[in-house]
């Protein structure tokens, strides 16, 4: 039982992990980042309002904590340096592309 516990710990650490940074969106209308952060905490950062969200992550699943106390999940995969994120609102297939933005120093 330890072991499998010890499985789940670091799997989800390893999808932490991968998200970890600054992704930029792919669409040209919006120019918008996620700043994934490894406690735990998003930055959306838009053209004109940054929001901080606290988040977690199942398998493939995102879950945001909204400031109305709501939650949001939605599914996402990692395609090489692209982060894609699906909802569904109203009925209808919502998918979001964002690329990871290397820092330089």
């Amino acid at each position: 039982m330890k072991i499998i516990t010890i499985v789940l710990l670091l799997s989800s650490l390893s999808i932490n992990n991968k998200l970890e940074g600054i992704w930029k969106s792919t669409d040209s209308n919006t120019v918008k980042y996620l700043n994934f952060k490894s406690d735990g905490k998003l930055l959306e950062i838009k053209s004109k309002e940054t929001n901080s969200y606290d988040f977690s992550t199942k398998e493939n699943f995102i879950q945001l904590e909204l400031k109305n106390g709501g939650i949001m999940e939605q599914s996402f995969y990692i395609e090489g340096d692209t982060l894609i994120l699906q909802s569904f609102v109203d009925g209808k297939q919502i998918i979001n592309k964002f690329v990871k933005e290397k820092l330089a120093l």
